[in-house]
This record gives C-alpha cells, structure tokens and sequence, in this order.
C-alpha cells in the first residue's frame, strides 16, 4: 500500500503550522535532535521508540506511521537486529498484526533474520499472543519451503496447535502437515504432537493412525522414562520438560487405545488397555504434579471399567458408572448416552436412569435443538447419537410416540448439518418401526425425506 504522504512530509507540515524549530520540537517530543533529522533528511534508521516519540510530540495515535515507516525505511534497508524484536512486540501490542506480517515475509528473505524471528514467535507463543505467534510461523514455513528441519516442523506443530477447533477436518488438514515431519521434533515436543496428532485422528475415526501414533508415544515415553531414572540422571534436572509428566504419556496412550477400541465394539480389549493405565503403582515420582495426573488417570480408569463393563454385559456396574458420571457436570450427558447405548446393545431396561435424570436430558436436547450455527464439518454428534440411541431404546420397548419423537428430531438435524452417514442411521431405524408410526409422524417423515430429495437435486 503506497502513501501520498510521509513521515517526512507530515513532521514539517506539523512543524511549520505550530511554528516550531527543530530544537523547539524535539524539547517537546522529548526526543534527541538526531532523530528528527534523521526523519527530514531520510540518512540513518531511527527505531520504533524514537518514531513513537515523534508520534507522541505530533498529538497522534500511537503507531500511526507504523505503516510509512515499513514503506520508507525498512523496506529499502534491512534494520539492525536490535530494532526488529522491539518493533514486532510493539506492532503485537497495538495489534497492528498486518505490519507484523509484511515486515516478518519482508526479512526472512534474509536468511539471517529467521531465527530471530522464530524466537519471537515463539515468546509470543508462550505469553498467549496466539495471532501474532500464528502470522510469524506462517511465514517462516512459507520461506522454510520443502526443506525439512526442526523449526519448519516446529512451526507446522504450533500452528496445528492455534488451528485447534471443532472442524475436525481442518484439524486433521492442520495435523497431515505435521505428521511427516514427527522425526524433525525433539524427543519432548514430539511427545505432546503425538498425543494431539492422535486426539486429532480419533476424532476423524482414523482409527489405525491413531493407534499407531499412541503405540509410538508409549514407547517413546517409556525409553524416556527409563532413561530419567538411570543412576547417573536421577538428581540431573531435564533441560526441557514435557508439558505432562512422563509417566501420563504412557497412561494417556492406553487411554486413547481403550477409547478406540470403544468405538470399535472391542470392550475387552478396551478394559484391558483400562486396567494397564489404572494400575500406576509402578511411578516413582511423589510431587504435586505427579500426584495430580495419578489421580485423574485413576479416576478415568474407574469410570472406564464400569463403562466396559456395562457395555459388556455386566448389569451391576451400571449404579457404579452412575456413581462416577453424576458428579461431573460435563460428563453426564455423554456418560447418559453410553447406558443407553448399552442398553440397547446388551437389552438392559434402564428406565430407572432415564427418569432420574430426565430434567438433565430435555436440557440437554432443548439447547441443542435451538444451535443453528452447525455445519457438515461441525457436527452434533453426541446430540444426533443420543436421539438416535434414545429413539431405538423407546421404539424397541413398545413406546412409539416418544421414539419417534426423538427420531425424527435426530432426522431433522441430520439433514440439516447435512450429516449423510447419521441420516441413512436415522432412515434405517425409522423403516424398521415404520408400521408402528402414526399418520401425523409419517407425514413429517416425508416431509424431510422430500425435502432431501429436492436439496440432493440442486
């Protein structure tokens, strides 16, 4: 973007119509006489501070000529090292961010700039100033190119990180880019990229990467591991740490291997990899960290069992899983659906759950019925599954008005986010109870069918 004016230009226009010398001018500002003559003689850089000083003496906004100073000084020559870190900080802190990302693609075509300015990537990083952090790294990976290195790597793992939403295939788009370049992490950050990389895939149902990825982070954590507690290591401090403790790495990875095997109908194996990451009395360590995770594991691993074994059969863990999923808040509903799908699974009446917790659920379903901001890449799983699970729990059991007033509502939000998969589960249970529905259920059942059948020929 070119300007008509600059610094130059507006400093004298100031200066002639307030009728002030330089010296006059620079007492005023509070800033040294060569700094304004560097600005009307355009012979020598000045830094960010200087500019806001002048800024400041001409009664404008800060960062006002932020732009004309990229156009005018660093584009034709390539600043001191000194003034870059503190004009990107001071560009983040006003949140001029687009000057951020002319002035970062501007330098790193000097090689010599892209550690400095992956350095403050990262502090920004650190310190949650995440769109500022996000436009440097994708700068440094547009000019890192096709070469593969730890930064490039790094920059793809953060950005895979701020990318992090409800669209599960923009996460998975965000994590392909990250996956080949796992060897090019350091033993601890490629730690937490496994485990996110493998959250990312589970909920894509990529089933066997997701495995594969939790298989490599238990045994990368557990040569980690081991190597901590070699005799010659023990009383060494790490030089970096991992954002868990080592030992949940290891635990974390049978719990996402119990969660896929869960949703592959596997519920034996699932209580398997459960009781391997329930019995942690194998770690060493005894602080406050530690002990944390060592009971949020255990307490996973409790609710687990009695999920497992529910959903294998066993009848009398049901009053357990209650027991664990009353507690929480934000388990209850997902915790609610899984007895109903047992239910449904192993032909187990669980009228008595459905009743106590019956205000919980119209909450539930009310609220998210009224959300019309979904998308096919945002979807309401766990919303459409439990009217689903609920509608054949009713249907099957001889209650039809209620069944198929929750599939037809599981039919109309399945079409609606234009979810193909939950539609043709919809359709397939309402065909199998179709002679049960009344005319007034038949009527809006083809009502939505037609309504597919119009949108599909658009």
């Amino acid at each position: 973007m070119e300007h008509t004016t600059t610094i130059r230009t507006e400093l004298e226009q100031f200066m002639a119509r307030e009728d002030l010398s330089i010296i006059q001018f620079c007492e005023m500002a509070d800033v040294e006489t060569e700094t304004v003559h560097a600005i009307l003689g355009k012979k020598m850089p000045f830094s960010v501070e200087q500019l806001d000083r002048v800024t400041y003496g001409m009664r404008l906004n800060p960062g006002h000529f932020y732009e004309h100073y990229i156009e005018e000084y660093l584009v034709e020559s390539l600043p001191d090292c000194r003034h870059i870190k503190p004009f990107l900080y001071r560009c983040e802190e006003l949140g001029k961010l687009e000057c951020i990302r002319q002035t970062s693609y501007l330098w790193l075509d000097n090689t010599n700039y892209a550690p400095l300015l992956f350095e403050v990537a990262e502090d920004f990083f650190i310190h949650d100033k995440h769109a500022a952090a996000a436009l440097l790294y994708k700068n440094i990976v547009k000019r890192e190119g096709g070469r593969r290195s730890e930064r490039l790597a790094l920059c793809q793992y953060r950005l895979f990180i701020l990318g992090l939403g409800p669209d599960k295939e923009q996460n998975v788009d965000a994590a392909n880019r990250v996956f080949p370049l796992l060897d090019q992490l350091d033993d601890i950050d490629r730690l937490d990229a496994l485990r996110e990389l493998a959250i990312a895939y589970i909920q894509r149902k990529l089933w066997d990467l997701a495995k594969d990825l939790a298989q490599d982070m238990d045994d990368e954590a557990n040569f980690q591991y081991l190597l901590m507690h070699q005799p010659n290591m023990v009383n060494q401090e790490p030089l970096k740490k991992p954002q868990r403790p080592m030992f949940f790495y290891m635990a974390y990875s049978n719990y996402l291997r119990a969660n896929i095997c869960e949703a592959q109908g596997d519920y034996k194996q699932a209580l398997q990899y459960t009781y391997a990451y329930a019995d942690l009395s194998w770690v060493k360590e005894t602080d406050e960290e530690t002990q944390y995770w060592l009971n949020k594991c255990k307490e996973w691993a409790r609710s687990s069992i009695c999920l497992y074994k529910m959903l294998t059969g066993d009848v009398s863990a049901i009053l357990d899983y209650v027991t664990c999923i009353e507690a929480s808040q934000t388990e209850l509903i997902p915790g609610l659906f899984k007895i109903v799908r047992a239910a449904n699974q192993q032909d187990i009446k669980v009228d008595y759950f459905l009743k106590k917790f019956e205000t919980d659920i119209t909450a539930f379903m009310a609220r998210e019925k009224a959300i019309v901001t979904y998308t096919h890449k945002i979807t309401p799983d766990l919303y459409i599954l439990f009217l689903h699970e609920l509608a054949h729990y009713y249907l099957s059991r001889g209650a039809f008005d209620l069944g198929f007033s929750y599939l037809i509502d599981g039919l109309d939000k399945s079409l609606e986010v234009d979810n193909k998969s939950y539609t043709i589960k919809c359709i397939g249970l309402y065909e199998r109870f179709r002679l049960f529905a009344s005319r007034e259920t038949d009527a809006e059942y083809k009502r939505l069918m037609t309504g597919m059948y119009l949108k599909d020929d658009e």
